[in-house]
């Protein structure tokens, strides 16, 4: 709720840069002040993808025993380099547009073009290789180039990336960009036990359900089979799904077909696991 563009009751203006660092367990801690707050004790389930995946990893290590079961979705105990660096590239492209100003740009000024470059980059990531063979393939924009820019746009998959990074612009905030971004890659799992596999041995959830997709490139598969093993190893009961999804790591927001039945099937079980009046 807090973020670098709410107003510091000190100063009256945004915090911008001198907001403190924001860390996946701040979110998680977030989340568990709602619980506390509407009464709840015990989660049936946290459920989460991607950098909310990375949140109920880090509900669980903080918060043992107040939740019977946890779904893991395109998700990680820590971020990889291969990660970090491109995310580390989308921030300085941010940091780089003289727009930014060190982050005291004004709403009707912003570092436009770097928020673009960001998108872009993020999207290629976003997806995968043999998708963008099958959707676009070598097709030609129809749109012509604009005089004297022979380097413009010549074929689908530049229009698609660049209809999208129009979109995102002016929808997300510069700063609060940057500060999500380097919370995901500060994220480590073996900070709450020494190593990944301690940490995920001490969690004290009754069942798990750990979603990866084969073509995810930010979360590849062998760490959706990392937090898998780890589970397994705490005694719990444990069910690993590797999704042959075609759209990477933004599988599990439109190939719902697959993902649905899946994560549905778990919770519908655990639903009849339940204490009666839960």
């Amino acid at each position: 709720s807090t973020s670098p563009i709410s107003a510091n009751p000190a100063t009256g203006e945004p915090y911008r840069l001198t907001f403190p660092v924001l860390t996946v367990e701040d979110m998680a801690r977030a989340g568990h002040e709602v619980a506390v707050a509407l009464g709840i004790k015990k989660l049936a389930a946290v459920i989460g993808p991607s950098l909310g995946g990375m949140t109920v990893l880090a509900y669980c290590a903080l918060f043992p025993d107040e939740t019977r079961s946890v779904v893991s979705i395109s998700a990680a105990a820590r971020s990889a380099p291969f990660s970090i660096a491109l995310r580390s590239l989308q921030r300085e492209m941010i940091r780089r547009d003289p727009a930014w100003h060190e982050g005291n740009y004004s709403a009707a000024a912003m570092p436009v073009q770097g928020m673009r470059l960001a998108r872009k980059l993020g999207m290629i990531t976003y997806r995968s290789a043999k998708e963008w063979t099958q959707r676009f393939g070598r097709e030609r924009a129809s749109a012509e180039h604009q005089p004297g820019d022979p380097f413009g746009i010549d074929f689908e998959v530049e229009s698609y990336l660049e209809n999208h990074a129009t979109k995102f612009t002016g929808q997300f905030d510069p700063n609060c960009y940057l500060y999500i971004s380097r919370a995901m890659d500060l994220f480590d799992l073996a900070d709450h036990g020494g190593t990944v596999q301690e940490a995920l041995k001490r969690f004290t959830v009754e069942r798990a359900l750990v979603i990866g997709v084969e073509t995810d490139l930010l979360f590849p598969i062998g760490q959706q089979q990392e937090l898998a093993d780890g589970l397994a190893a705490g005694g719990g009961e444990v069910e690993f799904v590797r999704m042959p999804s075609l759209q990477g790591h933004d599988s599990f927001l439109v190939d719902m077909d697959r993902f649905r039945p899946v994560i549905g099937d778990f919770l519908q079980e655990k639903t009849k696991s339940l204490p009666e009046g839960l």
